[in-house]
């Protein structure tokens, strides 16, 4: 079952539209013109009806029956807004498609991002504090399928000598990539001895985002 199939309220829908979206409260209220409890009452009450539904559908620029009863689709055909799904895994998950190079399996999960890539997006969960503080436990974070990054950049990385899936900031020393993280030793690339750069860091949803 889809996330979006479980979001069987108002305040759900609307939730999962602000994470996805990465929208601020502070400023979604003012633009709505509801104070900031009103819409923290929206977004946390397990309500079944809103009066400012067609007001935040019109904000958001989605399909205001959707966002009331959760039937038809999230856009309307005519919306201007074009969204992209993101296969979401657990790092088990792609470690074990990168050891057995296997075809990346399908899962039920994605969230919704409007913005375009030159490359496909995936994304993970974060299962532990590795590379805390900047991603924790339950946050989504979405890469770009692409192995070309800047020095600093965060890279999700596959690596065989380290058995595991990792993330870890890039950098181009001579001819070598040495990956570093808050709390391990720097790491090398080795090409031939099956580490691979799965993608760069472009976005990331937080379980608890903050207004």
């Amino acid at each position: 079952m889809s996330k979006t199939n479980k979001l069987d309220s108002v305040s759900k829908r609307l939730r999962y539209l602000v994470d996805t979206l990465g929208i601020k409260q502070s400023h979604m209220a003012e633009k709505l013109g509801v104070s900031p409890s009103n819409l923290h009452y929206i977004l946390n009450t397990d309500t079944k009806f809103s009066k400012n539904a067609q007001k935040i559908a019109e904000y958001l620029n989605v399909n205001e029956e959707w966002l009331k009863t959760g039937k038809g689709e999230i856009y309307e055909e005519n919306s201007t807004v074009k969204t992209y799904k993101v296969p979401v895994y657990y790092p088990d998950q792609l470690g074990l498609y990168f050891d057995t190079k296997q075809e990346l399996m399908n899962t039920a999960s994605y969230y919704i991002t409007t913005q375009a890539y030159l490359n496909k997006l995936l994304a993970i969960y974060i299962t532990d504090t590795s590379f805390s503080p900047k991603f924790e436990p339950s946050d989504i974070v979405a890469f770009e399928r692409t192995q070309n990054f800047k020095d600093g950049d965060i890279l999700l990385i596959y690596s065989k000598q380290y058995k595991g899936i990792f993330i870890n900031y890039g950098f181009h020393v001579g001819d070598e990539i040495i990956l570093l993280s808050y709390h391990d030793a720097p790491k090398k690339i080795i090409d031939n001895n099956g580490d691979i750069i799965i993608g760069v860091y472009r976005e990331c949803l937080k379980k608890n985002r903050s207004n």
